[in-house]
């Protein structure tokens, strides 16, 4: 399709006047703005939604320079971002709704995996009609029977959730005889404070590790877990011992002094088995 526009016309001479040439039409037009009003959000959304569907981490950056090749419009990081939003909720739904089905969720896999522990706490202002949701703390059965013929030493860290709704992910992992990585238990709470630790250890101590002693902890030097290692009976010597990760006490030396021998010497001190060396 070929289409003279726009056109005014010129006060000299009281005629009409063409003033651009579009050869090539869509109907978007060929703006170049990122003040388009055609390109609205939630039509970036239905551009990209199967795109979101084969690739969750599909970048805003990436959008951005899809849209300019194939629509030919430049666009703000902003409103592709919204958009890209706008495409996962139609792919996934909202965190509203998500985060509303989540006991649903952990209860089937609960039923679907023979042996698995889930344990809720909820806030204390809820009521049987309506329950505030506080910790929750599942581990899978076949995790459970694995670690105890796994060696007794348990790694507990925590990371950050994105997302609308904040929060920690608590985890607990071994190794095996083949030196890989088991994840065990996991706990979805507020914050990663002293309560939120001592409970999660708690858990972990009677379903998890039940009679089996003694128990090796690494963790880094938080107060939380610090706390539940020296004021739980079953976490301290002799039925459990408590060091600190290696990483992390490299790192924090690191923050005080710099060289990279002093950074060798330090991991070959962490990790001498024998007391000369």
């Amino acid at each position: 399709m070929r289409l003279v526009c726009p056109s005014s016309e010129k006060k000299t001479h009281g005629l009409w006047q063409i003033t651009k040439w579009v050869s090539d039409h869509n109907c978007l037009g060929d703006l170049m703005s990122n003040n388009n009003a055609s390109l609205t959000s939630a039509v970036i959304a239905r551009h990209i939604v199967h795109s979101i569907e084969d690739d969750l981490g599909y970048k805003v950056k990436n959008i951005v320079s899809h849209i300019k090749e194939v629509l030919k419009v430049d666009v703000s990081y902003k409103k592709v971002w919204y958009g890209r939003r706008k495409a996962i909720e139609l792919v996934f739904d909202s965190w509203d709704s998500n985060f509303a089905e989540l006991p649903k969720y952990v209860d089937a896999l609960m039923q679907s995996n023979q042996g698995s522990v889930i344990r809720w706490l909820h806030h204390s202002d809820s009521t049987d009609q309506m329950k505030t949701f506080k910790y929750v703390f599942w581990a899978f059965g076949q995790a459970i029977d694995a670690f105890h013929m796994c060696r007794p030493v348990i790694c507990v860290d925590d990371t950050h959730l994105r997302g609308e709704y904040k929060g920690k992910l608590l985890v607990a992992v071994t190794q095996d005889a083949n030196n890989q990585i088991i994840p065990i238990t996991y706990a979805i709470v507020d914050e990663d404070t002293i309560s939120s630790w001592s409970w999660f250890m708690e858990q972990f101590r009677y379903h998890v590790t039940r009679d089996r002693y003694p128990i090796c902890v690494i963790s880094y030097r938080h107060n939380g877990i610090i706390h539940a290692m020296t004021h739980f009976d079953y976490w301290q010597e002799p039925l459990a011992f408590h060091r600190f990760c290696l990483r992390h006490v490299r790192s924090n030396l690191m923050t005080h002094f710099k060289g990279l021998h002093l950074k060798r010497l330090c991991w070959a001190m962490g990790r001498a088995r024998q007391l000369r060396k």
